[in-house]
């Protein structure tokens, strides 16, 4: 929590192209009376002596909740196998945070019209299937980290915070953040509850 008691929540999102939405995202939890944590809004804080992995992963470690947008870009930040985006998220799951994510429709048609390429009948990736950048999907690893949001290698039985919310215009994103973060109340008990597990 900031110092005058401020929830902080930290956005996390491929930017370049969609720099007027982030700032409408924080902008709207602003007015809800959130701190918006964002590198893109200039509201994370940085330590000059960190690389911006470093730096982005400290900010989902400290924050007290987490809104993740899963676009069919996978972001610029890649360093090493993921983007500093994808480790965020999965930074957010493996710390179990209060957290909520929302995925553009076409990573979730794109995930089920690959299924069939890419995995072979054991469930293994298959080693022989080659993806080529799209305008509609730019990576194939947008599927990944959206299966990680919904803990997709984990018995469906077994889930506990998994969902993400489907989005195909900016207006259902607005809902979204409505919908889940108007009750600040209800997120102040969530993150106390999710905090004593």
């Amino acid at each position: 929590m900031t110092a005058d008691g401020k929830i902080e929540i930290m956005i996390a999102s491929s930017v370049y192209n969609y720099e007027d939405q982030i700032n409408e995202i924080c902008g709207i939890l602003e007015q809800m009376g959130y701190h918006p944590i964002s590198s893109h809004y200039k509201t994370m804080p940085t330590d000059p002596s960190k690389s911006n992995l470093e730096n982005c992963l400290i900010a989902a470690q400290k924050c007290d909740a987490f809104f993740g947008i899963i676009r069919p870009f996978y972001g610029s930040g890649i360093i090493g196998e993921t983007s500093i985006t994808h480790e965020e998220m999965k930074t957010a799951i493996a710390l179990k945070k209060p957290r909520w994510f929302i995925a553009h429709r076409d990573v979730r048609v794109a995930r089920e019209l690959f299924k069939q390429y890419r995995y072979l009948p054991d469930r293994s990736l298959n080693p022989d299937f080659v993806y080529q950048p799209t305008k509609l999907l730019d990576d194939i690893r947008v599927i990944d980290m959206y299966n990680d949001t919904i803990l997709n290698d984990i018995n469906p039985a077994e889930r506990i915070g998994h969902w993400t919310d489907e989005y195909f215009m900016m207006q259902d994103i607005k809902k979204v953040i409505q919908t889940q973060f108007h009750d600040k109340e209800r997120i102040l008990d969530i993150i106390y509850k999710m905090n004593a597990l």
